[in-house]
C-alpha cells in the first residue's frame, strides 16, 4: 500500500527545497566499500533527490556525504527509496537535532518546491 506521500505529494512529511551540490555516496558490500558521486537536486528534512550514474537498488542502505555549504558537510545514513532511470530518492534514516538544524539553515528563506510523485 503506498504511503500518503506516494499517493499525494502534497502530504509529504517535510517540504522540499531546491538544492544543488555534488554529493558522495558510500555503499558497503561485504568487506568492500564502494564510493561514487551524484548530483543533488533537492533536499528536505526527510531526504534528498539526486542524479546518480551508478545503478542502485531500492532498499539499499548508503551513507551520503552532502556539502551543505563551504564549511558544513552532512554525513547521514539513508535508504534508496525510489529510482527512475538515473534519478534517485534517498530517505534519511535518522537525523540528529544538529543535522536537522543544518538542513533548516541551508533552506531558510527559500520557497518550497512542488514535488512530483517521484522525489525521495
Amino acid at each position: 500500500m503506498p504511503s500518503p506521500s506516494e499517493s499525494n505529494p502534497v502530504n509529504r512529511i517535510a517540504p522540499r527545497f531546491a538544492f544543488e551540490a555534488h554529493i558522495r555516496i558510500r555503499l558497503q558490500q561485504g568487506d568492500r566499500t564502494r564510493a561514487f558521486g551524484g548530483w543533488a537536486r533537492d533536499i528536505s528534512e526527510s531526504g534528498i533527490s539526486a542524479f546518480v550514474a551508478q545503478a542502485l537498488s531500492v532498499g539499499v542502505l548508503v551513507t551520503l556525504e552532502v556539502p551543505l555549504d563551504k564549511s558544513t558537510e552532512l554525513v547521514i545514513s539513508a535508504k534508496v527509496a525510489r529510482n527512475l532511470g538515473t534519478q534517485y530518492g534517498f530517505q534519511f534514516l535518522a537525523l540528529s537535532a544538529e543535522q536537522r538544524a543544518q538542513i533548516v539553515g541551508v533552506t531558510r528563506g527559500k520557497a518550497a518546491i512542488a514535488v512530483s510523485n517521484f522525489s525521495g
